[in-house]
């Protein structure tokens, strides 16, 4: 792989992983708050318990030990 592709796939993975520590924050704080979470789905705008969205999404564990794989690539 040349070295552009390299630092490209290097800034997806680091957006990927912003954007996911970004919708774990969003689900802690409108759990904590007893708000739901609006989304886009199924060409309509719904309102969903944190905690059912929460179930979607992969295991925060496996999330960050792909983050720490990423940075550790990096160093």
């Amino acid at each position: 792989m040349n070295n552009i592709a390299e630092k490209d796939t290097f800034m997806v993975e680091k957006v990927d992983g912003a954007i996911r520590q970004a919708a774990d924050k969003l689900l802690e704080r409108a759990k904590q708050t007893g708000t739901p979470v609006v989304i886009w789905e199924d060409d309509q705008i719904k309102e969903v318990p944190p905690e059912e969205l929460e179930l979607k999404m992969p295991e925060k564990t496996q999330r960050d030990t792909r983050a720490k794989t990423v940075v550790s690539k990096r160093e």
